[in-house]
């Protein structure tokens, strides 16, 4: 992370007269970004990403960012050019100055590949804890041309604790756990997220790392279920969520011609049911899942869903691998 911040450029200037910089000159620049770098020897695969900002004083600013990726056979720890940009974002908005309180505006990712591709999961993640719904999003391919997104548009249902801090989160998660619906108009749901709450509860000793616990479930065909709770890490990024952690039962029970898996519940110990962070629904999704049907809570309580893991990352050209 610290590699893919230090090679974040920050270029501030005021609007030029007509107040407002164009979403093909930031295209164009983020191009530019691209072609100078020599792409990452694992991917073999450049991402640039230009991130356009408002100061409080209405003058504006970017980021620049390029994907970086460790020189090693852990694929795990590379970053995206997005998130490196929204670091960098992140560091100018945490000192006092001119750019202090800046809000980002739009974001812009340009690949390699000749279509446009929309920011992965992980990132779109990222940019919807920090940014307001109605950001744009605007994707590049090496033909050129462009397509565009409300950042809205790109991550369905996102957590209820987007962009609060963790006292924030136990104070809301408190409060909605006893308003939420505990039973879904089908019985199999129901079971799968009575399952996750008992398990995240049981979690207590993880709490001493981060203190809302997660543990997820899922269904199968016939009834039969299987929970795992997440597994915190001290280093944040090592933290495996619980819904990945489904996964190699699910590939174990389909491998073995058992039960179809039918959907799968997320749920934190104050009893709210959470969708899949962004990790598990790329892997439900390329790991032959993509049909699972996904449920949550909505911010007053009721449920959400069904989302097919598919339709959780919309605007994705996913291919299933396995």
């Amino acid at each position: 992370m610290a590699i893919a911040a230090d090679r974040a450029r920050t270029r501030s200037r005021s609007p030029p007269p007509s107040g407002h910089v164009s979403t093909t000159e930031d295209v164009a620049a983020a191009h530019a970004l691209r072609r100078t770098y020599v792409a990452p020897r694992q991917s073999k695969f450049r991402v640039a990403s230009v991130l356009r900002f408002v100061r409080p004083d209405g003058t504006e600013g970017k980021i620049e960012a390029v994907n970086a990726e460790p020189h090693d056979p852990n694929i795990r720890g590379a970053i995206c050019a997005e998130r490196a940009a929204l670091c960098k974002f992140q560091q100018i908005g945490a000192v006092p100055g001119p750019d202090c309180g800046s809000r980002i505006t739009r974001v812009v990712c340009v690949t390699d590949c000749k279509h446009p591709i929309f920011p992965g999961p992980c990132c779109r993640e990222f940019l919807t804890s920090v940014c307001s719904p109605d950001v744009e999003v605007a994707a590049s391919g090496t033909d050129e041309g462009i397509s565009t997104r409300r950042l809205s548009d790109l991550l369905p249902c996102p957590s209820v604790y987007r962009g609060l801090g963790q006292d924030a989160m136990k104070d809301l998660g408190e409060k909605l756990g006893v308003v939420v619906v505990a039973t879904h108009e089908d019985p199999l749901v129901t079971t799968a997220y009575k399952a996750a709450t008992f398990m995240a509860k049981q979690q207590g000793k993880q709490a001493a790392v981060f203190p809302v616990l997660f543990a997820a479930t899922v269904a199968f065909e016939g009834g039969r279920v299987h929970t795992c709770a997440e597994l915190k890490g001290v280093e944040y990024g090592c933290t495996v969520d619980a819904v990945s952690l489904l996964l190699p039962e699910m590939m174990r029970a389909r491998a073995a011609g058992e039960a179809n898996a039918i959907c799968v519940v997320q749920a934190d110990h104050f009893g709210v049911a959470h969708m899949p962070f962004a990790a598990a629904r790329s892997l439900l999704i390329e790991h032959g899942f993509g049909e699972v049907r996904l449920f949550a809570h909505a911010q007053d309580g009721t449920w959400q869903g069904p989302l097919s893991a598919k339709e959780s990352v919309p605007h994705s050209d996913y291919v299933t691998m396995f």
